[in-house]
């Protein structure tokens, strides 16, 4: 058996990691332990500026897809929910949505009017279903999934099955290898690859392999951009939060507030913005959207 920490290089760049866990166990996780306990971003509360940050991701990846649609209205399918914030987002902005997720308790806890709209349980078979029924979405959204699971690949492939015709596919993984973090453990700033996280974490894209990926899987990207490159702040003794942890709020609270304050000179200068920084392969997050060909 592997090191739980040995990963697999793809011929498109990406990595995943060797030893994954079962179906099972995988399921048994998000069910019972990821929000309840607080893993990855999720937390059991926010602040008002934390709550305006989630609303401004959501509200950024809206513009984008108004910039590549030209609408803001169709039927919007969420993969992978979580706490509901995108959900919100796009009612609001005229979309008629849907969700699936493994768990409950984050849409619960801060979006439960959203629960009627959501389809709980393994998101492969529940995709599944929506194929075998028919159903089709103007846009299909993916935030923080292929990260996730075990087959990055299958589920990609499933898209073009879901889309209407003009459909487009909203994709978001974490810049994880990106050319920041490998400056950072070339200069010894940090002493481990702390990304590297499973089971949450069990596959890890960068810019240029996440547009590879889907282009051999028959997508063509219209538009695509980063999120604020907090891993930057590792190149700061006085700010890196993997060499001293206690300095992560403090880091959290910075990127916020900047993000914030950017956001306000408009959304176009903003993406604009983000475009700028998934082309310099930079950003803690990264965003595509992408149809098939």
């Amino acid at each position: 058996m592997a090191a739980p920490d040995t990963l697999l290089i793809h011929a498109d760049g990406w990595r995943s990691v060797a030893d994954k866990p079962t179906p099972e166990a995988l399921k048994a996780f998000y069910a019972a332990e990821y929000f309840q306990g607080s893993h990855g971003t999720y937390a059991k509360g926010y602040s008002e500026t934390e709550r305006a940050h989630r609303t401004l991701v959501a509200d950024t990846l809206l513009h984008a897809l108004r910039k590549v649609r030209g609408a803001t209205d169709g039927q919007l399918l969420e993969v992978g929910c979580g706490e509901g914030w995108l959900l919100a987002a796009a009612e609001q902005a005229g979309y008629a949505v849907r969700g699936l997720d493994f768990s409950q308790d984050g849409l619960q806890r801060f979006h439960p009017a959203l629960a009627a709209r959501v389809t709980f349980g393994d998101a492969f078979e529940n995709l599944e279903r929506l194929i075998e029924a028919g159903d089709r979405f103007e846009v299909v959204a993916m935030e923080h999934v292929l990260e996730h699971v075990l087959d990055p690949e299958g589920l990609v492939a499933r898209l073009p099955r879901l889309l209407a015709a003009g459909g487009v596919a909203a994709i978001t993984v974490p810049n994880d290898f990106s050319p920041l973090q490998r400056l950072a453990r070339e200069r010894g700033l940090i002493d481990r690859d702390f990304w590297v996280a499973p089971p949450q974490h069990l596959n890890y894209f960068e810019a240029a392999s996440l547009m590879r990926f889907l282009e051999r899987l028959g997508f063509e990207v219209r538009l695509a951009y980063a999120s604020f490159p907090i891993d930057w702040f590792l190149l700061h003794p006085g700010s890196n939060y993997v060499a001293d942890p206690a300095a992560g709020k403090d880091a959290h609270r910075a990127r916020m507030a900047i993000d914030l304050l950017l956001a306000r000179q408009g959304m176009d200068a903003y993406l604009a913005l983000g475009q700028a920084l998934f082309g310099c392969g930079a950003g803690r997050s990264l965003t595509v959207i992408a149809a098939p060909r």
